[in-house]
């Protein structure tokens, strides 16, 4: 199994305030505080959490997801899916490739496509 928790992401409406509270609050360094971020990861020794600006008001139910961190992501998804998973969506970019999934409940989770440094 190449699987690992990346990082908790939070779904906010005003991402400079939850930089702050967090990074405050936890130890964490911003990964960028420019203008317009709409998601920035808040890194530490030993965990990240990340915020992401939501395009709809945000819920109890999706206020937040994990982001599950693969080399092998399509053998993941497909392991995923045989454990009770369903694909919701694949938003694949060059900088930016994930795949969005909902658990047997419900609760939506992305398995992120991370590749080595250097590839």
């Amino acid at each position: 199994m190449a699987l690992r928790i990346g990082s908790t992401v939070i779904n906010c409406a005003d991402i400079e305030t939850m930089t702050a509270f967090w990074s405050q609050a936890l130890g964490l360094t911003p990964s960028s505080t420019g203008a317009g971020d709409d998601f920035r990861v808040l890194r530490g020794e030993r965990v990240h959490l990340s915020l992401q600006v939501a395009d709809t008001p945000v819920t109890a139910r999706d206020q937040m997801h994990l982001d599950l961190f693969t080399g092998e992501q399509a053998e993941e998804v497909a392991r995923l899916e045989g454990l009770g998973a369903i694909v919701v969506r694949h938003h694949e970019d060059p900088d930016d490739d994930y795949v969005v999934m909902r658990d047997p409940e419900g609760n939506e989770f992305c398995v992120c496509l991370v590749l080595p440094k250097g590839d």
